[in-house]
């Protein structure tokens, strides 16, 4: 008979593993093409090796540094198409910051995975769709 203390031990280990053995399928199966990759550490870890984008941006539920570092100046030249694995509670977020920058999801895929408290995951593509912003 397993103990309490082993079932804790187990699941959270279990947990910890799922982000890493999905890696594999949910990585390779986002849109090539992209100037950057954004990834959602708590969904899905970053890749140790073999780039899938020139560019890789990690954050862990938090998008204030990548958005005033990184997102807002690119988005306000033209061009820049982003791909990415997010809770859909930062997807819900990066779309509205797009809208603002003349740029729209055009792909989306739900995924199995779930991010912490049960959130949905999906991985995704924003590209610039108002003429003063494309490439």
């Amino acid at each position: 008979m397993i103990s309490r203390r082993d079932l804790l031990k187990w699941s959270a280990a279990a947990a910890a593993a799922a982000p890493v053995a999905a890696n594999a399928t949910v990585l390779d199966r986002l849109p090539t093409g992209a100037d950057a990759v954004l990834i959602d550490t708590r969904v899905v870890r970053p890749p140790v090796g073999g780039a899938v984008a020139p560019r890789i941006y990690t954050f862990d539920g938090d998008l204030t540094r990548i958005w005033y570092e990184t997102l807002d100046p690119v988005w306000r030249k033209r061009g820049f198409v982003l791909a990415g694995v997010t809770g859909d509670d930062a997807l819900f977020v990066l779309e509205r910051l797009a809208w603002d920058r003349g740029r729209r999801v055009v792909a989306r895929r739900e995924l199995a995975l779930r991010g912490p408290e049960g959130r949905e995951a999906s991985s995704w593509l924003i590209v610039p769709v108002h003429p003063s912003v494309r490439g």
